[in-house]
């Protein structure tokens, strides 16, 4: 099939939906399949590169408006490009899309991953809404990685007879051990003792503030992996509260072997998050992998439900330093919960979100949705 995935950026820029983007076309291309992806790129020159066989054009943007990306000639580069492929298929929310989309021939079939509703722009919902009604209208199948994602929506319960779940997956490939991994390992350990490990981008949404807080409580440290906004905020916290023997900042890691080892080396993985844009937390299928139990929040999101509670996940109140402080004062002082959670994560990943599921899944919706689109071009042409 010649399939294209229309997204807000791609790898190299880091982002949750552009992980999950990745990971599927460069799984679906390792299945023999033709992809391409349009996408922004981060300046005024359109650029084509091809990587791990994905074909990648990215649109010249000049900018942000709200945190939509504006490359403008997606309106009318999306619905030429849309005749030559088999299906289109676009990440939401990424308003831009979704309008150029409702632009392609009604002969090409389209379908939508929904990552999550629109949250910081909340005022822009009446006349956002309209249009991804539309939008949501004029595609063939809404994919979703949850089924909290349908219900805490404000828009798909209404569509639920188009949505398909369809959990996202890791390139586990990252996460293998080898002897420069288990050097890390043994580095990391005698580092930092047992510690908590963070894995983000240093935002609000994600509740590195609460985590702080929290550790005035927990006589253990936590590992802080990432870079963004709030770094210089977080790092003067810290400070003003005389955590920094507890609390390491690491920054962002490129080192394969040493990414890797961090969530080896680590007792559980901690994920704060305070809001839903935090909307999956893929970090927890990394955890999973790796056999570490997690501690997050309960949000209305997919967050609480790619985990089982109190199986292979703590889950505590978003925005309650005590109690965060209290789950993971528990997973530190009773390491056999701790590594029966993290045994019970690696099982439900294996049985639920490997990348050949993801990519089995994806394919077959795909073929169905090509399918009955080819079906009703030929019913169209002979009445005709």
């Amino acid at each position: 099939m010649h399939i294209l995935h229309v997204g807000k950026y791609y790898y190299p820029y880091r982002g949750g939906m552009e992980s999950v983007v990745r990971d599927i076309c460069q799984g679906l291309e390792s299945s023999g399949e033709q992809v391409e992806v349009v996408c922004s790129n981060t300046k005024l020159e359109t650029e084509s590169e091809i990587l791990h066989g994905v074909k990648i054009h990215r649109l010249g943007s000049f900018g942000h408006f709200y945190g939509q990306c504006m490359n403008l000639s997606l309106l009318w580069k999306l619905p030429k490009m849309a005749k030559d492929f088999d299906v289109v298929h676009v990440h939401s929310p990424n308003p831009l899309a979704e309008l150029a989309a409702l632009l392609i021939p009604k002969n090409v079939p389209i379908v939508c991953t929904h990552h999550s509703d629109v949250v910081r722009q909340k005022w822009l919902l009446p006349l956002y809404g309209k249009l991804f009604h539309k939008f949501l209208s004029r595609v063939s199948k809404i994919f979703v990685p949850t089924q909290n994602h349908i219900k805490f929506s404000h828009f798909l319960p209404g569509y639920k007879e188009k949505c398909v779940e369809l959990p996202f997956s890791i390139n586990t490939a990252a996460f293998h051990l080898n002897s420069e991994v288990e050097k890390e390992i043994h580095e990391l350990k005698q580092t930092y003792g047992q510690y908590a490990l963070f894995v983000g981008r240093l935002v609000g949404y994600k509740g590195i503030d609460v985590l702080i807080e929290a550790m005035k409580e927990v006589d253990h440290q936590v590992l802080i992996v990432g870079e963004g906004p709030l770094d210089h905020i977080l790092k003067n916290k810290v400070r003003e509260l005389n955590l920094e023997s507890k609390v390491h900042f690491i920054g962002r890691v490129q080192d394969r072997a040493l990414f890797s080892a961090l969530y080896h080396a680590c007792h559980f993985v901690v994920l704060p998050s305070v809001s839903s844009n935090e909307n999956f937390g893929v970090v927890q299928l990394e955890a999973m992998f790796c056999e570490k139990a997690v501690v997050t929040t309960d949000l209305e999101s997919g967050v609480p439900v790619v985990g089982q509670k109190g199986e292979t996940c703590l889950i505590v109140p978003p925005s309650n330093s005590g109690r965060l402080a209290m789950a993971m004062s528990m997973l530190f002082h009773n390491p056999e919960l701790a590594s029966s959670m993290g045994r019970k994560g690696k099982i439900r990943f294996l049985e639920k979100f490997t990348t050949q599921m993801m990519i089995e899944g994806h394919l077959h919706e795909y073929e169905q949705t090509s399918e009955v689109s080819k079906a009703r071009t030929r019913v169209l042409k002979d009445a005709a």
